[in-house]
């Protein structure tokens, strides 16, 4: 008798349990994720003084090929910021300040690197921003 009870209330649980399950996981499935994505940040030279007109790329990636979305330059107090919708399509974004001589002459002819911060704590591997977050990057230019 137990063990028929036991059945019966395990069977009458287990069924709202699965449709709220099911419920649930469909519409998931027709959310619109939200892929709006801000990089920001400031670009500085060794002695913390801001670099203007200096170029920030960024690139949607997806499996090993790179497509610019987006562009922009450093303003005067060398602060940059871009918001995009980035596309399905792309799994990651990635921030670039490319050695263009033309697109980037400031840079190429002046600098040979930077060092990175990523949201306020110094990285080596650059520079990979959160698809539909804000995501901060700090660049600080190396003279050559």
């Amino acid at each position: 008798m137990k063990q028929h009870y036991f059945l019966s209330h395990f069977k009458s649980s287990l069924i709202p349990a699965l449709l709220l399950l099911v419920t649930c996981s469909l519409s998931s499935c027709f959310l619109k994720q939200d892929r709006t994505t801000t990089v920001y940040g400031t670009i500085t030279d060794q002695n913390g003084k801001p670099v203007d007109s200096i170029m920030v790329i960024a690139q949607g990636t997806r499996y090993l090929t790179f497509e610019t979305l987006n562009h922009t330059y450093s303003d005067r107090n060398g602060y940059f910021e871009m918001v995009m919708d980035v596309p399905k399509k792309f799994g990651t974004l990635d921030l670039v300040i490319p050695f263009y001589p033309t697109k980037n002459p400031k840079y190429q002819n002046n600098y040979k690197g930077k060092h990175t911060t990523k949201n306020d704590v110094r990285t080596n591997n650059c520079c990979t921003a959160s698809i539909g977050e804000k995501t901060k990057y700090d660049f600080q230019l190396i003279p050559k």
